[in-house]
């Protein structure tokens, strides 16, 4: 197997350019802003262009803290949400024995949160993500460091204090990078395969829900 080229300070930038884009909506005197903890499980599997045999979901973790400003004083029913949370991903291999395939990573959601009502709201954005640890031996050197992920997701019961969400990512980026081997044990083509896709559901407390000032 290949081992992949990583390009580690590729994941650094983006994860600047898009807080940096994401704090320049601060230009208001005042934003209604909502701080809130978050907790809750994961089902996660891969994706694949091969075919894995006795490939199962697995079941892990999400938390974090959220950050939700409304920048446009005209839609009130539109506000940004930005998250900084630990997402436990993978998936499952049945063979003589049951196989856990571990990854963690610290993950980067940017959303846009559009409210339906008192009660629901919707969000759609990209999930940015690092690869902080994994069971596999040598796991970060053979993985992939970098992820990004589309996510679709919906929250109940936004006005109160306790609310609950649900979310789906579906990954871009491949996490492994390998050549094919033919018979006679020469390398042939590249491949680029397995990608994350999770489903999340939890619990979110509001800890704070006021207006911040940023500027006198």
């Amino acid at each position: 197997m290949k081992k992949p080229e990583i390009n580690i300070n590729r994941s650094r930038i983006i994860f600047q350019i898009v807080a940096f884009v994401s704090l320049a909506f601060f230009c208001h005197e005042q934003l209604n802003a909502q701080i809130a903890i978050f907790s809750g499980g994961n089902y996660s599997n891969i994706r694949e262009n091969i075919s894995l045999e006795n490939k199962k979901p697995t079941i892990g973790y999400n938390l974090g803290v959220s950050f939700q400003y409304y920048p446009f004083k005209k839609f009130q029913k539109i506000s940004l949400l930005n998250e900084l949370q630990l997402v436990q991903k993978g998936y499952q291999q049945d063979f003589a024995e049951n196989y856990s395939f571990i990854f963690d990573y610290l993950s980067f959601p940017v959303l846009m949160n559009y409210s339906l009502s008192r009660q629901i709201s919707i969000q759609a954005g990209v999930e940015l993500s690092t690869l902080i640890s994994t069971n596999i031996e040598q796991g970060l050197k053979t993985y992939n460091n970098f992820d990004m992920g589309l996510v679709m997701g919906i929250n109940l019961f936004n006005s109160k204090r306790i609310s609950g969400y649900s979310r789906f990512t579906y990954g871009l980026i491949p996490m492994l990078d390998y050549y094919e081997i033919d018979e006679l044990g020469n390398f042939k083509n590249e491949i680029h395969d397995f990608k994350n896709i999770c489903l999340s559901v939890g619990i979110k407390v509001n800890i704070y829900n006021e207006k911040i000032q940023f500027h006198k």
